[in-house]
């Protein structure tokens, strides 16, 4: 996303709270603060951006292209992955992508298992709708670091071009044309770039419990050590893991496409240290409670 969006953060469409809601919470119910985190992203195995990702945008916004901005905690700072044109979508160019992994093992606990911290826009919304503007991605997560389990993304809105929401459709909200396009997050799970920053969006590993990769083996969701996201060309070329095109605002420029700033894990595999300790502590319990009864024993015997 580029400064050029800040000219409209500065006014909401309040109209757009005729969109009907969809079927999945909204973005303003399931963001994940910071302090949620246990663990964050701290390497990058691959950063694959497309042609278009520029260092500094015309506004002198950046560097955009550092794949270190989507390390450590969040901070607002973001890299780029950029946004297939038509000519580069019909060509079969790859969207741009990203690749952390984290020096701890995630695994599949209680709730969410990690967040992924973006940049959406929240121009679109005056706190009572779910439109926002989104530059979404696919999530993939691997044991191996060789075969990725894709979280079965759900894509529900329309794309009708049109100016003002119909209040008897889910559809895209696109009053300042299709590259500032607000989607309607109540229509949209698992995917991710549809929170504002410093919020995470979440993921929970047993989403992908069916998955045939994990069914098999190959991915361990109580083993996850890299995590991988892949733009997605916002035309409706695209499509969900039910056969539907995923619109979102397109096409953006310079530093379009999906921009990840962090990715946190909540559920982590506890350390060695830590659970020796926990062990060694418990056994130190065990043979002090030992011993005080052998001696209460001797006490007994002996009175």
């Amino acid at each position: 996303m580029s400064r050029m969006t800040s000219f409209f953060v500065l006014q909401p469409i309040v109209f757009a709270s005729l969109a009907m809601a969809g079927p999945y919470d909204s973005y303003l119910t399931t963001g994940v603060a910071p302090t949620s985190i246990t663990a964050w992203a701290n390497a990058v195995d691959d950063y694959s951006p497309t042609a278009e990702v520029v260092e500094f945008d015309m506004f002198g916004g950046g560097p955009h292209n550092v794949p270190a901005n989507g390390l450590g905690p969040a901070d607002g700072v973001t890299v780029s992955l950029g946004d297939l044109d038509t000519a580069a979508i019909n060509s079969g160019t790859a969207p741009g992508s990203i690749t952390v992994h984290f020096q701890e093992t995630l695994l599949d606990g209680p709730g969410a298992d990690f967040a992924v911290f973006e940049n959406a826009g929240a121009f679109f919304n005056s706190h009572d709708v779910n439109f926002i503007f989104a530059e979404l991605a696919f999530v993939e997560v691997s044991s191996n670091g060789l075969d990725y389990a894709r979280f079965p993304a759900i894509s529900l809105n329309i794309d009708e071009d049109t100016n003002t929401p119909d209040p008897n459709h889910d559809q895209l909200h696109a009053p300042y044309g299709r590259a500032f396009t607000g989607v309607n997050t109540t229509n949209i799970k698992n995917l991710t770039g549809v929170h504002p920053v410093l919020i995470g969006t979440p993921f929970d590993l047993n989403e992908l419990s069916n998955d045939p990769l994990v069914t098999q083996g190959t991915v361990d969701l109580m083993g996850i050590r890299h995590i991988r996201f892949i733009d997605i060309p916002g035309d409706g070329s695209f499509t969900d893991s039910l056969g539907n095109p995923i619109f979102d605002a397109w096409k953006s420029e310079e530093s379009g496409g999906f921009d990840l700033d962090a990715v946190g894990a909540i559920n982590i595999v506890p350390e060695p240290t830590a659970l020796f300790l926990s062990i060694a502590a418990l056994w130190m319990f065990q043979i002090v409670e030992s011993a005080r009864n052998a001696r209460i024993r001797s006490r007994t015997i002996h009175s």
